[in-house]
């Protein structure tokens, strides 16, 4: 005999209906996620361990309010009967085997969730509750109201011949290790981590994933906690690169006492299957990039590594660095465009002819930004400058250009202004110089 529950918590958010699949679980082998605040329990086998289904729905709304929420629950011998008294219902709300039909007659027709012109249509009909729709002749239903008439009918009375659609919690991907006593040394705790990276590593494998993300956490002797994180530059699942990577993490910022214990995470993802391109070069391998770019963070750090990203800002210097990543979702093929949405070869075709000319005879200067901007110090000649010293760029200026006023963000605390000349110096040297509040500085060099 086929007997459902329907836990429902009005107006529940994703962080709810997590928690309500959770409860659910313990409480039944089978459990459908339907939708944020609703979960479908089959109750098939369950009368003897839980002492009935009034002491199962106890149960369920105590689990609930121990979360701190309201809950309600409706047990019927379908889907949709379940839904409906626990909807219709305060508190528990319990259909007798055979009942759906008549107990749920008095229910108000909004259970069914119709569309607005169905919801009209019905109302001009006079039809206002579950029992009446019921009740209506299926042929006459069916004639005005196609498919959709027959089938609300018999949601109307208790028929859902739906089976559940089972729900099964995502698998975690963890692995923990114990020490027998504290390790200090970076050496044995990068080979402990090695081995459980190995083994998250097998796992995802096994189930054709890949992991775009590590994260740890370290137990130490001091009662304290050590946490890390590092996102290879491309999903992978190679044990090898996942362990240099996590060694060099762990080389950059290790943690302050002896390790005790320590759990390993890895954030899996499906990666998507693509064919190279035989217009394209290889790109690098995703093992060794992956090995590499730990090596370099262990050196200059993580917030070092990356590729530069121009900010949108007039400021001058407006810029941060984003992690590399090898392959984006929007773009899986890997088809090389640039951030304004156009391919090298449609930007070129903007270009005119002699601008075009100019580019391919090497007239066009490029601008190699100092970054940070190099102090530097300025002789002025009638108020323009005419020597120029910064760092191992010294010489007198003849010619130059300027002031141009920078300046914006007035409205934040990080404003800004500065002048810019544009400079030639004896030896032929082009560069850009700023003065501001703080002094002068070389900021760029064209080359």
């Amino acid at each position: 005999m086929i007997r459902i529950a329907c836990l429902h918590v009005p107006d529940a958010d994703a962080t709810v209906q997590s928690a309500l699949l959770d409860i659910a679980l313990r409480h039944s082998p089978s459990v459908e996620d339907v939708a944020p605040g609703i979960v479908f329990l089959d109750l098939r086998g369950l009368g003897k361990l839980w002492g009935g289904e009034e002491e199962l729905a106890r149960r369920l709304l105590q689990a609930v309010a121990e979360r701190g929420w309201t809950a309600r629950v409706g047990i019927a011998g379908s889907r949709a009967g379940a839904r409906f008294a626990a909807r219709a219902g305060e508190g528990v709300t319990i259909v007798p085997p055979g009942r759906d039909a008549g107990r749920l007659g008095v229910a108000p027709l909004a259970l069914l969730d119709l569309g607005p012109e169905m919801a009209a249509r019905l109302a001009r009909w006079g039809i206002r509750t579950l029992g009446e729709l019921a009740d209506l002749p299926a042929r006459g239903l069916a004639q005005r109201l196609g498919d959709e008439g027959p089938r609300l009918q018999r949601l109307a009375g208790g028929e859902d011949p739906t089976p559940l659609r089972l729900w099964t919690p995502p698998p975690v991907f963890e692995e923990s290790a114990e020490c027998a006593w504290g390790i200090e040394a970076l050496e044995p705790l990068g080979d402990l981590m090695a081995g459980l990276a190995e083994a998250l590593c097998a796992r995802l494998r096994r189930d054709e994933l890949t992991a775009d993300a590590f994260a740890w956490t370290c137990r130490l002797a001091d009662r304290t906690v050590h946490e890390g994180f590092c996102a290879p530059a491309a999903s992978l699942a190679d044990p090898a690169a996942a362990a240099a990577m996590l060694r060099a993490s762990l080389a950059a910022r290790p943690p302050r006492a002896a390790v005790e214990g320590i759990t390993l995470r890895a954030h899996p993802l499906r990666a998507p299957k693509t064919q190279p391109r035989f217009d394209e070069p290889p790109g690098p391998s995703p093992r060794l990039l992956t090995a590499a770019l730990a090596r370099l963070s262990g050196l200059v750090g993580t917030s070092g590594i990356g590729a530069p990203e121009l900010l949108d800002s007039h400021r001058p210097d407006a810029m941060q660095m984003t992690p590399f990543v090898l392959f984006s979702s929007r773009n899986p093929a890997g088809v090389a465009v640039r951030a304004e949405g156009r391919s090298p070869e449609a930007r070129t075709e903007l270009i005119s002819g002699e601008a075009r000319a100019e580019i391919n005879q090497g007239k066009i200067l490029a601008v190699r930004r100092m970054r940070p901007p190099r102090p530097a110090r300025v002789t002025l000649a009638a108020g323009a400058p005419a020597h120029l010293h910064a760092g191992g760029l010294a010489g007198r200026i003849v010619a130059g250009a300027g002031p141009w006023r920078v300046s914006g963000e007035w409205w934040t605390e990080e404003a800004f202004v500065q002048d810019e000349w544009d400079v030639e110096l004896g030896d032929g040297t082009l560069c850009r110089l700023a003065r501001d509040g703080r002094g002068w500085r070389l900021e760029a060099i064209y080359d």
